[in-house]
């Protein structure tokens, strides 16, 4: 497996939350192959940039906000546009 760089690790996290609602810092590590010390960088990271916030229901929890959908469609559509490019060079 390729090691992810930071857009696509955030944007593991981002989809999963999106995916799964509201998590708490281990099942995101979980779901996103991430341990833990590392994962709480990105936690800090992402609620710095509001593209996350915690639950207001469960104040441990984390939550993807608008801001966090909006970084993933327009990942999605970079990911896609370098991919049709590659693909086209070929």
């Amino acid at each position: 497996m390729d090691k992810r760089n930071r857009f696509e690790i955030v944007a593991d996290i981002l989809t999963v939350l999106e995916r799964e609602g509201a998590m708490y810092k281990t099942q995101i590590a979980n779901k996103c192959n991430l341990d833990t010390r590392m994962l709480g960088r990105y936690i800090d990271m992402l609620l710095d940039a509001r593209l996350i916030t915690h639950d207001p229901d469960q104040p441990r929890a984390f939550i993807i906000t608008d801001e966090g959908r909006r970084y993933l469609i327009l990942y999605r559509r970079i990911k896609q546009m370098l991919s049709d490019y590659e693909f086209n060079l070929h």
